[in-house]
């Protein structure tokens, strides 16, 4: 199951979307979009949260049918009913919102993928796996559960299970999310290398420093139609990118911000906190952190190194091994304590943590942990509407009308519901991991913005990211796991990328 190079280069597009209009009900998702990739190149589909890319890509990949136009493969018009269909004309595609088997293996799920033939040789593929995962810099064990992985592994398993399927096309929706600088740059290699051999790739990204370093073009869209159709990245600066997504500018963060104030009793403190992970393992060891009122403390780290537990382990959510967790001076041993000692949370996967895909919005914004308004023996859904008016109104992440279930929403849709039915509580503390993961430029700005509010108003910030130019920007320090412990910690004016790099792999500042 190697990866073979793709037929010889033509002149014609590898793809071509001409026209792509899908409705879904009163919600008009694509209207007219013009797409086209060619062999050999990279074309980064970029735009704002709900400006239709998940669906136009899910359109090329079988998952929808258009309502409108055509597209074409090596020139060759082609209607792709199903994945299954799209994979036998040589498209792969890795989704934002990972599509694996829990409780399977890694080699389990890839062969689900990858047809391996009549007889499963799941040793001779686990080898195979192992061979590629070392080879592409995306280290996943074969014989790991997908349930005990975390997210930027089970992210790994994603991009070799397509590798591994011989696709010619490759669609990769928000392939670096999850993965520390390292990890992106070892990517890119492997995308580059891939593009040598003749293979196409679409990227979707919200990085425009990504779509730089990667893309041979890029296309714009805005309320699902094409503002921009196959640009030269080259020819527009950053501002008139972000323009062409959003239709205006965005404001840089503040450069100045106010200092910690001092304060006898911190936002949360863990004294030498250790914790097991769901394979019973050691996830977290001797780990003492303070995050001080009015103070933004950033954690770094590769994904899987003890930051999904760090944060379960502060809120309550995951119990420990020996050491004390207090909130506000509040002993925590559950997540009834962390919310009575004001704690609000942005989860890391907020699809699996944090959402019930049926409900709609408005009913997802009555489980903030506060009392639901009560009207006689039913739920007061007026006062809840207007609590989630209020709150959009505050924060401005503008999240979807309020009777759409979150099952119909994109990742970042679902985003801005939960960071704005949680960052619109009055909390004494905000453990927010990954909290602009998946969403654009003007979004992700503004939840920064939050979070800085937060930090302005007295409340302790603790924030998981895996973008370190976003942590520099925004926290007072870094705090720097590997192996489930502290490597280093890096104070605002010493902030060294390189640094805090060789401190996320386990080496020394």
């Amino acid at each position: 199951m190697s990866i073979e190079a793709p037929v010889a280069p033509t002149t014609l597009p590898m793809l071509q979307v001409d026209g792509f209009s899908k409705r879904f009900g009163e919600v008009q998702a694509n209207s007219d979009v013009r797409f086209d990739v060619h062999a050999g190149e990279v074309h980064a589909l970029v735009g704002e949260n709900g400006a239709g890319k998940s669906t136009l890509l899910k359109m090329v990949y079988g998952v929808y049918e258009p309502d409108e136009g055509r597209m074409l493969i090596d020139g060759e018009p082609v209607a792709l009913g199903s994945p299954a269909a799209a994979r036998s004309r040589g498209v792969g595609m890795v989704f934002q919102d990972l599509r694996l088997v829990p409780a399977f293996t890694v080699t389990e799920n890839i062969a689900l993928a990858a047809n391996p033939g009549p007889v499963l040789r799941l040793k001779d593929l686990a080898a195979e796996i192992a061979e590629a995962s070392a080879r592409h810099g995306l280290a996943v064990h074969p014989n790991a559960r997908v349930r005990h992985l975390s997210i930027g592994e089970r992210q790994r398993v994603e991009i070799l299970k397509v590798l591994m399927t011989g696709a010619r096309l490759i669609i990769l929706d928000e392939p670096t999310s999850v993965l520390a600088p390292q990890e992106v740059d070892a990517l890119f290699a492997v995308v580059r290398q891939l593009t040598e051999a003749g293979f196409g790739i679409v990227i979707v990204t919200h990085k425009l420093g990504e779509v730089r370093a990667i893309a041979d073009r890029v296309t714009v869209l805005r309320a699902g139609r094409t503002v921009l159709h196959g640009v030269d990245p080259d020819d527009y600066d950053d501002e008139q990118l972000i323009e062409a997504m959003v239709g205006r500018a965005v404001p840089a963060l503040p450069a100045e911000r106010g200092p910690v104030p001092p304060s006898d009793v911190p936002a949360l403190e863990l004294t030498g906190v250790s914790s097991r992970g769901d394979r019973g393992h050691e996830a977290l060891t001797d780990i003492s952190l303070r995050v001080q009122p009015g103070e933004l403390v950033g954690i770094a780290g590769v994904a899987g190194s003890g930051q999904r537990e760090l944060c379960e382990v502060a809120l309550g959510l995951r119990p420990t091994t020996s050491g004390e967790v207090r909130i506000g001076g509040a002993s925590v041993d559950s997540a009834r304590d962390a919310i009575g000692a004001g704690a609000a949370s942005v989860p890391e996967d907020p699809v699996a943590d944090s959402v019930v895909r049926r409900l709609t919005v408005l009913e997802h914004m009555g489980l903030d942990g506060r009392r639901i308004p009560a009207r006689g023996l039913g739920v007061d859904w007026a006062a809840v509407r207007a609590r989630m008016t209020d709150a959009d109104a505050r924060l401005g992440l503008r999240i979807a009308p309020a009777k759409r279930r979150l099952s119909e929403l994109s990742g970042g849709n679902i985003q801005r519901v939960i960071l704005t039915r949680e960052l619109a509580l009055d909390s004494s503390l905000v453990v927010a991991a990954y909290p602009s993961r998946g969403l654009d430029v003007a979004n992700a700005r503004r939840t920064q913005e939050v979070l800085l509010e937060r930090r302005a108003a007295g409340s302790g910030v603790l924030m998981v990211s895996e973008d370190l130019d976003e942590l520099m920007a925004l926290a007072d320090r870094i705090v720097v796991m590997h192996d489930g412990h502290v490597s280093g910690e890096v104070l605002a004016a010493d902030f060294d990328r390189q640094a805090i790099g060789r401190l996320m792999v386990g080496g020394t500042s």
